[in-house]
């Protein structure tokens, strides 16, 4: 997921996605990896790197309480609709 927030949001938005990302790595069980990173020299451009372990747990991520509570708050802080790419590992 790529992320752009308002001018002057993205401490708060790392705030709300610190938290997240904790809380899907540690309650999600099928949840491989979550990292956010930010864009060197950008305090507002952000992307989400999730892995999961298979489809059905990204299905039941998108149901978790903690994520429906972040994305309201997350969606205030936006300057564009965020941009959301999936990806399926291939072997």
């Amino acid at each position: 997921m790529r992320v752009e927030t308002r001018n002057g949001s993205g401490a708060e938005f790392v705030s709300i996605v610190s938290d997240l990302a904790h809380r899907v790595r540690n309650e999600e069980d099928g949840c491989i990896s979550y990292v956010v990173t930010r864009a060197m020299g950008s305090p507002e451009h952000f992307a989400v790197h999730a892995r999961f372990q298979d489809w059905t747990a990204f299905e039941g991520h998108a149901e978790t309480p903690h994520l429906k509570r972040a994305m309201a708050r997350i969606n205030e802080l936006l300057a564009a609709p965020l941009a959301l790419e999936i990806y399926l590992e291939v072997t």
